[in-house]
Order: C-alpha cells, then structure tokens, then sequence
C-alpha cells in the first residue's frame, strides 16, 4: 500500500502540460521516405539477429569495411555474417520534404525499419534548473534542425509522460519552435510549480523546517527522482518492443543524487509529535470526503506511509537494473548535464543550501550518474564543459555512419536466456560498437509470433516447462505433457519422435462448457519457426485425455520444438484454454522420456495417458519409455531427496505397432507411499531417466 501511494498523482505543471500537448500535436501527419540506394534484404525468423555495429579508428568512422573484417561471437562462439550493409545518414535537406506519419501505427512502423536511426530526447524537467533548460536551449534547436537525417525519427519525453504517450516522428521544426517558446521547462527548484503531493509533504511536515535536512524537502527529492527513474524504465521497455536495431535516448539532465535506504527515516517521524498522532488517529472522529486535505487527519496516514516507502528506494541499484535492462534491449543513452561548468549543486535560494561538503558531493554523485548511464550503454556523456553545442554535435557524428548485420544464430534453443554478442574488427586500431546482446526466444513466444499473436504475452499463465514436478502447475485448468525419443539413425545424424498428451483438469472436465466435447488445435514447429504438424482433434464429452505422436509416422532431426495446443468448448466456441510447451530432443541416448499413465477410482478399470502429475494412493502408476537398445532394465522409486524405496517396481516391455521401436513398461503400486513427492529411476546399459510426480491427499 505505502508503495502504490508513492507512485500516485503525477501532476505536471502547466507549462509542462502546454510543452506535453504540443509534443502530441505536433507529430500528426504520414508515410515512408525511401533511399536512394537498393540495400539488401534482411531475413526474419525465430533465430535471426540484426546488430548494428558503429566502427571507428582515432574517433573517426571507418567507411569502408568489407564483411570479412568481421569477427562475430555469441556467447563466444563465432557466427557466420549473412547479410552487411553499410549505412550513411543523408544530410538533413528540406524540413518540407520529410514526409510525416498520420497515424500512432505508421510512426510506429517507420520507427521499426532498419535503416532508420531512432531518438528520444529525455527532459528531465525534475532534476533540470530553469538556467540549465534555457543554456540546452540553442544546443538542442540545433541538434534538431541541422543534424537529424530526413529517414531519421525523433520523439521527445518528459518524466510527467507515459512511454505509450510518445510519438515518433520526421518534422523537428515544430519541436524546435516549442524548445525556444518554452525554454523554461526546467522544474527543479522552483516554488511556481508544485503538484498536490508537494504540497501535503510541506503541509503535513511543517515542523522541521524548509531546507535540504527537512523531511518534506528530502521526500519530495525522492519522490522526483523516483518518478525519474520509473519513466526511464518506462521508456525502455517501450523501446525495447519497437525493433532491434539500436534506440538512442539524449537524456538533459542535472543527474541525479540516488538516494539510499534511510532507516532513520524509515523508523521515525522527524518534526511531529507521536503522542499528538495518536491522539489523532485514534480519538478524532472518522473525517468526511471534505475534510480529507486536513494534514492532521487522513492525509498525515498518507504521508507516513510514503515517507516509509520513500526512505527504503535504494537508486544506485536501479541505475544500475536501467543499465542492464538498456543493453538486453539495444538502447543506449547520451547524456548531456544541462548546466554546463558549474561550481556548485544547490541554486540560489529561496532555500538555504546544505554546507560545502555536502554540495560538492552532491554535483559529484548528479554529474557521475549520467556518466555512468552513458558508459555502460555504449553512450556518450556531455558532463561538466560548457562547449554543450560541440560535444552534442559529437553525439550524432558518433552515430551518422554504421553498419547493419544480420546472421543466423547457431544457437537454436528456446530458452529465453541472454545471450551476449561480441563483434570485433580485423585492422589494426580499429573499434567496434554493437549492441551487447539479446534474449533468446522461448517456446511459448515462437508459437505466438507464429500464429500473428503478440510474442510478448505472457499467454495463458501456464508452464512452459512440464516435465519437472517442480514446473509443474497445479492450477491449470488445463495442460499438455511431452515425453520425447531419440534413435541413432544408420545414415549418420539422429531421428526420433515426441509424444504429446493433453488432458483438461477434472473439476474443469465436469463443467457444463466442456461436457459437450471439446476441439484441440495442436501446433509443431521447429526452433527456426517452420511448421512441423497442425493437427486438430475432436475429443467426445466423456473423453479423458488425448494424445499425438509427432510425427505420425517416420522420424524428426533432433533438437528444440515448440508445441501449442488450444482446445475450445463446443458449446460455446469463445472459451478457449491452451498450453504450450518446449521440446528437446537430445541425441546420444537410446532410452526415451516417460509417457506417464494412471489408473484408479477416476479412470475405471483401463489406464488412461496423463499430463497431470498428481496421484492418489488408490492410483496405479505406469511409465512406457520407447527404446531400441537390447541391453536389461532396471527400475527403483526413489523418494524427493534420491533415495531408493523398498516399493516395487514392475518392469516388462510390449511391442510399437510401427515396429521402429519397443516400449520398456513399468508399472507400481502407490498404496505403500504417503503423500510427498517421488520419482521412478529407469535404468538401461548407460541411459538413465527419472520421472517425477506427486502423491496428493
């Protein structure tokens, strides 16, 4: 609750609202303006990477590299170029002949080319002077109208915005003309804006004073950094889903102190007396709507609670999580410290400054933050030199000529993990800049891509991971199994097969919906995201759980799989469960994953395949793992630590009608275990598997 308070009533004020408006307005008109040269196609796919490399030699761009002088890693692992272009930013030309988008969505999709450089400018109108917004001014009109390229598309933000509220656009001139209009942005310091939570802060902590040591003062410098800090990350999730080529954020900014956790201030209530708060908290009648502002009642319970949430931010860490999460999403940022060569922090009254010490810290701590936003983004940072216009002009030759490459990742794992790049060029004193990494896909987001759905859902909310009990969800309405098999294969390489079982909860299989029968779309593909199957099964109401063989018949290549199944009601076709799931498939051993059956109370006298891995002790457990070594099997349970259980384990073994493999059987008895979890160890020459489940009440 403390938390969500501070995060609550963002009020600009008003001429931020105008600049905000005008921001809006101005980016309102459309389309694509086109190169003159025929660049190269670049491929798409689930395991295709572009990076976009910025070479230099003695601070001079390299203009004329060839893809041989490319060394490209990924995870330390070289990877071949396939597809080099080299990309040179026009001059900016006629403001008149940039071609402007007219919709949310054509910005957007301009944004998302590839050739196309992508800027913020980040106002930090919290933590900027109105002498630093005014000495950015002509730095920042000039940055617009003279050095952006006519393909290049710019937005800008200030921490009083959504990152969903920016829009990208090609014509500056507007932005330039509210720049010089409304060059007194900067809100730091100033007492002719303040929102409604400044002031309870100022109303409901009187006592201490108003300088630097007061608790209303500090809390509200927290508060702004705070909501600093949010919209940048706002701004980089944002940016981070709009394409993968680079973004770059020219963040103006006085820096920023970040604030530590306080435990003083988190234990007491600095300059309010505690017996007078209890007496109002306590013996006060309940306050009516009207009387809500009163800071001695309701409103005091407000500010406590922020000022508790306040002091435990801890800002260095977060610094330093922005960084990281710039990097996974190819953003870097260009910082520029707004007041140039300055000799002090604190501004010229009305408040009384803190003492020197602590001033000059605090110009150290704003001005290395932005530093240190720009060094570990593979930025630039324009700190402490009043020469702003040069070093910012800097900025843009720094990013006026790249390279675009693409290749094909050898790492065709769905396992959603970061996976760091490396790129390195082949002449002496030469210096590469690319972006530091990506996060691989996952399953569930290759499916979803795949099917035109957006890949950054998080989907149903089901497992993606469901062999392990401990992946396993209980409260899934309804879930899917995989059990895969893999052969060594006479002609060199490996094939094999995976089985899939789908299976609707039992409470959820009772309700009306689904006692009509249900239809499961099932769909393969391969980690390069081409289709392997698309099945659809029509299941009766009184069916228990399905299961597929992929494929039907014949074998797979080894390697990662993601599987989705949507099953829908037939009596009503808009309720709709799914579950996905990665498969893989590693060659080298001869004994195939368990397909798991029950039988017991719920299945009748047959066993039925299951893709729930709870049982009961009236259940009996089977296992059928495919194989075509002939040497012995041997089975044990064990129990959640490993260790053997004297419970027995019957093992046997029938024949697969394809005849391309057998099937080893275990089956046990649960009657003798009491409620925890197990595992069944299966044993044949040198391949071992361990299936997990879990004996419920």
């Amino acid at each position: 609750m403390p938390q969500s308070r501070v995060h609550s009533q963002r009020q600009p004020a008003v001429g931020v609202r105008v600049a905000r408006l005008s921001l809006v307005l101005l980016l309102t008109f459309a389309a694509v303006s086109l190169r003159a040269q025929t660049p190269p196609t670049f491929r798409t796919g689930a395991n295709y990477v572009r990076v976009d490399m910025y070479a230099s030699r003695d601070g001079q761009p390299i203009e004329d590299l060839k893809p041989e002088e490319i060394e490209l890693l990924e995870d330390g692992v070289p990877q071949k170029v396939d597809a080099f272009e080299h990309v040179r930013v026009r001059p900016p030309g006629s403001q008149d002949s940039r071609i402007e988008p007219n919709t949310v969505a054509a910005s957007r999709e301009m944004a998302a080319a590839v050739r196309a450089r992508v800027f913020v400018i980040f106002l930090d109108t919290y933590h900027t002077q109105i002498e630093g917004s005014a000495n950015m001014r002509l730095p920042l009109v000039k940055f617009l109208d003279r050095v952006l390229g006519p393909d290049d598309m710019v937005a800008v933000m200030t921490p009083e915005m959504s990152a969903s509220e920016i829009t990208f656009g090609r014509k500056t001139t507007v932005i330039s003309n509210i720049m010089q209009n409304d060059w007194s942005w900067g809100r730091r310091g100033r007492l002719d804006r303040k929102d409604q939570k400044e002031e309870l802060y100022d109303a409901c902590y009187p006592a201490t004073g108003k300088g630097p040591q007061s608790q209303a003062f500090e809390m509200k410098a927290r508060r702004r950094e705070k909501l600093t800090l949010d919209a940048l990350e706002d701004l980089v999730a944002r940016l981070a889903n709009l394409r993968e080529e680079r973004k770059a954020i020219l963040t103006v900014s006085e820096g920023w102190v970040l604030f530590k956790e306080d435990r003083n201030r988190v234990a007491s209530s600095k300059g309010r007396d505690e017996g007078t708060l209890v007496d109002r908290l306590l013996r006060r009648p309940r306050q009516e709507p009207a009387d809500a502002g009163d800071p001695q009642g309701v409103s005091y319970v407000e500010c406590e609670a922020d000022r508790k949430a306040l002091a435990t931010l801890d800002h260095s860490l977060r610094l330093r999580a922005l960084t990281e999460d710039a990097n996974r999403s190819n953003v870097t940022f260009y910082s520029v410290y707004a007041r140039g060569l300055v000799p002090s922090d604190a501004s010229i009254g009305p408040e009384s400054p803190p003492n020197r010490n602590r001033d000059a810290g605090n110009v150290a701590s704003r001005q290395d933050s932005l530093r240190y936003l720009a060094d570990n983004t593979d930025g630039l940072s324009v700190v402490n030199t009043n020469n702003i216009d040069a070093l910012t002009r800097k900025i843009v030759d720094d990013l006026s000529s790249y390279y675009l490459i693409g290749y094909y990742s050898s790492n065709t794992k769905l396992d959603g993990r970061f996976r760091s790049i490396t790129v390195r060029v082949k002449r002496d004193g030469a210096k590469a800049r690319a972006r530091r990494g990506y996060r691989g896909p996952t399953a569930e987001e290759l499916v979803s891509s795949t099917a035109g759905t957006d890949p950054t859902r998080s989907g149903d909310g089901l497992s993606v991971v469901p062999t392990p009990v401990a992946g396993f969800n209980a409260r899934a309405p309804f879930r899917i199994r995989t059990s895969s098999w893999v052969r060594d294969s006479a002609g060199g390489g490996s094939l094999g097969a995976f089985w899939i079982v789908g299976e609707l909860d039992y409470q959820t299989r009772r309700q009306l919906a689904w006692t009509a029968g249900a239809q499961a779309d099932v769909v393969v593909l391969a980690a390069d995201g081409t289709e392997v199957m698309s099945r659809t099964v029509d299941l009766k109401g009184g069916d228990g759980p399905f299961g597929i063989q992929v494929p039907e018949t014949g074998g797979i290549a080894s390697g990662e799989y993601a599987v989705r199944v949507r099953i829908r009601s037939q009596a009503d076709g808009t309720i709709e469960l799914s579950d996905t799931a990665r498969v893989v498939m590693n060659e080298g051993s001869a004994l195939g994953e368990a397909v798991i059956w029950r039988r017991g109370p719920s299945t009748g006298p047959q066993y039925l395949r299951t893709a729930d891995l709870r049982f009961q002790r009236s259940d009996r457990l089977r296992l059928e793992l495919a194989t075509t070594a002939t040497s012995p099997v041997t089975a044990r349970m064990l129990d959640r630590n490993g260790k053997p259980l004297s419970v027995p384990v019957q093992v046997s073994e029938r024949p697969d009608p394809s005849t391309t493999f057998r099937w080893i059987v275990i089956d046990a008895s649960l009657s003798p275990l009491a409620p925890g979890d197990y595992a069944v160890e299966v044993t044949q020459g040198g391949a071992k598997q361990i299936t997990g489940f879990k004996l419920v009440p």
